[in-house]
């Protein structure tokens, strides 16, 4: 029963359609930020003052990014994997939030999600420590890194502070600080008063209103087939979110297996994720959640991933490589709302 009024209520949010605003204007904002670009489309009757609102923006983005990023020096993850103290220690409440987010998602996915991966993109040539990033690492290398990795590690305490149970633990949000960031600047716009909008960063996306149509926003879900734009499924996504993770984004070659090796570690292996699946979508009502979930079911792959999808009734759509062709699997919340 409550799965039954989850989808239907899910369904409510993409699929109805309040009375569209004939005389709306599209305001189309962008910017570059996290080592890639933002997009906020928004329509609306008053004028808007497009200047202003995207120095609003990207000051939003850049104040997250000042906590969140593990590449930049001058921010608060960056600080906490410098330090070596084992003592507890105080965070910004926002980093301890996403911190508990890790933590739940860690448990829900058996442990395909794990921020502590940092050590291993690093080894892997992927991080922003890497010394060598065409190298691939030994076994024993990895063996050697694994002993760092595990939320068991990091202890999330009360009154924003946290504790590492070893000093040389390193944290890695990278798998849903951006969706994170999108949900921070569609809070900025709520408080501006406004109700229909899209948000983008790098290709994960939250939308909000009634889009162009009245019935959402129309957005392409990628599959892992570049160069095929055209032929890309769409959905109508409406007070929801969309990310995707996928093998194809960044890889090198491997000399050690038959695949290139990808940026996609895995947590529980110490290795890039090797199976056919190559991309997964993950539309979910805030965009930290899809985002991180998609990380978790690519992580997971081709038989895990969509068995656990079916179990948490996530919205969920699975690109898989066979030969030349490309299967698509769909969650049975995806092929209920959807199909």
């Amino acid at each position: 029963m409550l799965r039954l009024l989850w989808l239907l209520s899910f369904s409510l949010l993409l699929g109805c359609s309040d009375k569209v605003e004939k005389d709306s204007k599209l305001v189309s904002l962008t910017g570059k930020a996290l080592g890639t670009t933002w997009t906020v489309k928004i329509r609306n009757i008053e004028p808007i003052d497009g200047n202003k609102l995207r120095a609003e923006i990207a000051a939003k983005i850049e104040e997250a990014e000042r906590v969140f990023s593990h590449w930049r020096p001058d921010s608060k993850l960056y600080q906490l994997n410098e330090s070596l103290t084992t003592d507890p220690v105080s965070i910004l409440p926002l980093l301890h939030e996403l911190l508990k987010h890790a933590k739940r998602t860690h448990e829900q996915t058996s442990g395909a999600f794990d921020p502590t991966i940092a050590p291993l993109v690093n080894l892997w040539g992927f991080g922003p420590v890497s010394e060598n990033r065409l190298a691939i690492p030994t076994e024993d290398e990895i063996n050697r890194i694994l002993e760092q990795v595990g939320m068991n590690q990091l202890e999330i305490l009360d009154g924003y502070r946290i504790r590492k149970k070893r000093p040389d633990l390193q944290i890695d949000l990278s798998a849903s600080a951006k969706g994170e960031i999108i949900d921070q600047v569609c809070q900025l716009l709520d408080r501006r008063g406004l109700e229909n909008y899209l948000v983008e960063i790098g290709g994960e996306i939250r939308g909000r209103g009634n889009g162009k149509s009245g019935k959402g926003w129309t957005i392409a879900l990628e599959d892992g087939s570049e160069g095929k734009t055209h032929e890309l499924s769409t959905v109508t996504l409406r007070n929801y979110s969309v990310a995707t993770s996928g093998t194809y984004r960044q890889t090198k070659p491997n000399p050690d297996s038959t695949k290139p090796a990808s940026h996609l570690i895995d947590p529980r292996t110490g290795r890039p994720v090797e199976h056919n699946l190559v991309a997964v979508n993950v539309l979910a009502p805030t965009a930290r959640d899809a985002d991180a979930l998609a990380t978790a079911l690519m992580i997971l792959g081709p038989d895990e991933g969509p068995a656990l999808a079916g179990e948490m009734d996530l919205v969920a759509r699975f690109c898989i490589k066979e030969g030349n062709e490309t299967k698509i699997l769909f969650s049975p919340a995806y092929d209920l709302i959807f199909r």
